[in-house]
């Protein structure tokens, strides 16, 4: 086996791709992929393997960057043979290519990679692997966001956050290939600060939005002399009305600078330093982000009308989204300690 041939086949999204040679796999995972994501294997392969597991076992797969090629010695010119000494070129059978069939199914992972997600980009394929998430793991999903619910109407609020964090905790374990249970939501009590300030942080702006609106809705009634009358207390509630789509996409298009916030405090970070890797992330593309968190939030929301047992389902489809959106762009970033 050398780097040179052409035998490997690699994992992107749903589809197969191959078979390419070992420094096309290498140049994926310097370039795009970590090693540990990038699921390889060859034609025959029983399983697939990530690309730091094939570089460890197979030593002739190693990288030999750091020495400097040799140059090319120039060949000594054979001396021509005679015209009539030059025997007929022999026509070797071509071997018949491997094909995309020769190699694993895409869901056979092996074990080890544990049934890891690989990451992709596009809003279409982080809502697909999302469901893919939520649909594997329904019941301690289901039952995730019961304890959420119940626990923080218990507290009046205060286990929100921290229950909040350990839901994308959750999804960044599932999304790497990690079982889970119910109870891993209360991991998130160890992110409990971070939790609550990551709160504070993203309804501070909303409060901002909504002081301007509840003045504009009361200087009517203020106006009015005495009680204010029917038609002043309707014409308010009309123009507040009105103005509460207005509101809402204002709050989501500030919401949306904080799109990667609660996955950067799951993987450890602080609030205000995960305020500001996400917006580092974002503003390069707002109106992009603005729209798959519009998206997201909707397809999350679904569950309510289903007289709100379905948001058990649809809730958990925002975190597992988002873990997968995270995974595409922040894959270079490592989890703080």
């Amino acid at each position: 086996m050398t780097r040179d041939e052409p035998i490997w086949y690699y994992v992107l999204g749903r589809a197969t791709l191959g078979p390419v040679a070992w420094t096309e796999i290498e140049a994926l995972t310097r370039d795009t992929f970590d090693a540990e994501d990038l699921l390889v294997a060859r034609a025959g392969d029983p399983e697939w393997r990530s690309a730091k597991q094939m570089a460890e076992e197979f030593a002739e797969l190693a990288a030999k960057s750091d020495e400097p090629a040799p140059e090319p010695e120039e060949p000594l010119a054979p001396e021509p043979a005679p015209v009539a000494e030059i025997p007929a070129a022999p026509v070797a059978p071509v071997a018949a290519p491997a094909t995309v069939a020769a190699a694993p199914p895409v869901g056979a992972v092996a074990a080890g990679v544990g049934g890891a997600f690989v990451p992709v980009h596009g809003l279409g394929q982080w809502i697909g692997q999302a469901w893919e998430m939520v649909i594997r793991d329904v019941w301690p999903w289901v039952g995730a966001v019961a304890l959420m619910m119940l626990v923080g109407f218990v507290t009046l609020g205060i286990a929100g956050p921290p229950l909040t964090t350990g839901l994308y905790m959750m999804a960044l374990k599932r999304y790497r290939g990690g079982q889970l249970g119910a109870t891993d939501v209360f991991q998130g009590f160890g992110r409990f600060l971070s939790s609550w300030g990551l709160a504070l942080l993203t309804m501070i702006p909303a409060l901002l939005l909504m002081a301007p609106l509840m003045i504009l809705a009361v200087i009517p009634i203020m106006e009015a002399q005495g009680e204010p009358s029917e038609d002043v207390a309707v014409g308010a509630v009309l123009f507040m009305q009105a103005l509460i789509p207005v509101f809402s996409l204002l709050v989501m298009a500030v919401q949306t600078i904080f799109f990667y916030s609660w996955v950067l405090v799951a993987e450890g970070y602080g609030a205000w330093e995960s305020v500001t890797m996400s917006y580092d992330k974002i503003r390069t593309a707002f109106w992009s982000y603005l729209g798959t968190y519009v998206a997201v939030s909707f397809l999350a929301s679904l569950g309510s009308y289903a007289c709100y047992v379905g948001l058990l389902v649809s809730w958990p489809l925002m975190p597992c989204a988002q873990v997968a959106a995270y995974m595409s762009h922040f894959r270079r970033v490592q989890p703080a300690k």
